[in-house]
């Protein structure tokens, strides 16, 4: 799925939601406002376990990748790639972030809800308005006292 096929990107509430009734299985979510950490499942249920309801997070079912929306800059591409995993990013600093996954694309995500053959009926796990509609701010201890 090429997120430019479905036309330009929608950034209005509104016409988000005629867009979506139109086509709900070409919905991409640009990462604007977010990074996209898309990781394996050994990784990612052990994410999930530690996050708990802080972190938007969906899940793709064949593979099992978990995908955790997080603000802008709160991973290491290089610590990403070791573990497996890609991080979806618009930032253009991000260029090769997401080379170490194959098949993946560097901006965006396919919305949860849509169904890809590759991946099946991407759903949340924990849906954004249980977070405010904000991504995860990583509070790590190092985080706090190394700024």
């Amino acid at each position: 799925m090429d997120p430019h096929l479905a036309g330009e990107a929608v950034r209005d509430g509104a016409r988000a939601e005629v867009v979506w009734r139109e086509r709900p299985w070409e919905i991409a979510l640009l990462a604007e406002g977010f990074e996209v950490l898309d990781v394996p499942p050994e990784y990612g249920a052990l994410l999930n376990q530690q996050l708990k309801a802080t972190c938007p997070t969906a899940m793709a079912p064949v593979g099992r990748r978990w995908w955790f929306f997080l603000v802008p800059g709160s991973m290491e591409p290089e610590r990403v790639a070791r573990a497996g995993g890609v991080l979806h990013s618009a930032s253009p600093a991000a260029g090769p972030r997401a080379a170490a996954g194959a098949g993946t694309a560097v901006g965006w995500v396919a919305a949860p809800g849509t169904v890809l053959e590759s991946t099946g009926r991407i759903r949340w796990l924990v849906h954004p308005y249980l977070t405010r509609w904000q991504p995860y701010q990583r509070r790590d201890a190092v985080d706090q006292v190394f700024l």
